[in-house]
């Protein structure tokens, strides 16, 4: 996921080191709403597993890098 999103955060000043679990993807401006569908995506493609986009949404910490390998650890 850290290679998927580095360009953009480069983008911001971002650094890798930054992109950890805690990180709201959202909050922190990285990607918006839109971007946050295409990420989920773009990481089902590449693992070749489908999530529940609204089970990231829904709960607590859906929306942090932590949270989104947690939905597709889950889903394996």
């Amino acid at each position: 996921m850290v290679q998927v999103l580095m360009p953009r955060a480069a983008r911001l000043g971002m650094h890798a080191d930054e992109l950890n679990d805690e990180l709201d993807l959202l909050r922190s401006g990285l990607l918006d709403s839109l971007g946050f569908v295409d990420l989920v995506v773009e990481l089902e493609k590449r693992s070749g597993r489908e999530v529940d986009l609204m089970a990231a949404m829904e709960r607590p910490g859906g929306s942090t890098m932590g949270g989104l390998v947690e939905l597709f650890t889950r889903s394996a």
